[in-house]
């Protein structure tokens, strides 16, 4: 929701909860992520729009299950699944956002580059980060009618990956849309439904590519619900979100829940 739109100048924080529960042959994956995301927006113009900073820092709780079997020594195999889990700081990502408004349009571009932060082991099946860093291009639009309170909100991001040095793998660029259709409320309230679809463009290479293309691909859609009130003078946002994933190839498939806090520093 509401992509295409940079708020004023000033320090914004954000804080985020996501739970995610997925799985595909031979994996269930389990995540419990918080997301802080601090932001600084200038008093100064630059090319005529609103100029800001973002840093975000994740920390992520990750348990998967993977089959496994044991063999007696009479022959007989019994299957059973084995588990691991992990906790601790993920990737950290850094962006650099500028935004234009004009009445009811608002435009937004951003660049951002993603840290190898996380806790990685090559040889561990359950890992807080992916040992690469990464680029993303992303344009976003937003129209939201000040009479009627109609949002229509669009993204469009392309992701190009570098090497895992530990495994020499490279997964390959990906692009990935966002959408929103939202109706606010005079009181605060705003509801409506969003998704997303995300598609690997190249195939993974390197060296340690034992896989082949493995050209990931999901879709999503769910409903969207968000609440601006005042706490004395402070204005906060709270916003919840529920994407069920479709469509998904070499990737885990599941459901994502967030629940968002937002406000002015």
């Amino acid at each position: 929701p509401m992509a295409g739109y940079v708020p004023p100048p000033g320090v914004y924080f954000w804080d985020t909860f996501l739970l995610y529960q997925g799985d595909r042959p031979a994996l269930a994956a389990n995540l419990v992520i918080d997301i802080a995301q601090t932001a600084w927006f200038l008093d100064t113009k630059v090319f005529g729009g609103t100029f800001g900073f973002f840093a975000t820092i994740p920390f992520i709780g990750d348990r998967n299950s993977v089959p496994a079997s044991i063999t007696s020594s009479s022959g007989i195999t019994w299957p059973f699944r084995r588990s691991a889990e992990i906790a601790s700081l993920a990737d950290t990502d850094y962006s650099a956002v500028l935004g234009w408004h004009a009445g009811d349009h608002h435009w937004a571009f951003s660049l951002t580059g993603f840290a190898p932060t996380g806790n990685y082991d090559s040889s561990r099946f359950v890992q807080t980060g992916l040992n690469r860093p990464a680029l993303d291009i992303k344009g976003a639009y937003t129209f939201l009618g000040q009479q009627t309170g109609t949002e229509v909100s669009g993204g469009l991001g392309l992701t190009f990956n570098a090497l895992n040095t530990a495994t020499n793998y490279q997964s390959g660029d990906e692009l990935h849309f966002e959408w929103a259709l939202n109706q606010h409320f005079p009181f605060g309230l705003a509801a409506g439904v969003g998704g997303y679809f995300y598609q690997q463009l190249t195939n993974d290479h390197g060296s340690g590519d034992t896989v082949g293309s493995n050209r990931g691909r999901a879709a999503a859609v769910g409903p969207l619900i968000s609440y601006s009130f005042k706490a004395g003078a402070q204005q906060v946002d709270l916003s919840g979100r529920w994407f069920h994933e479709f469509a998904v190839e070499n990737r885990t498939q599941g459901d994502a829940i967030f629940a968002s806090l937002a406000f002015r520093l």
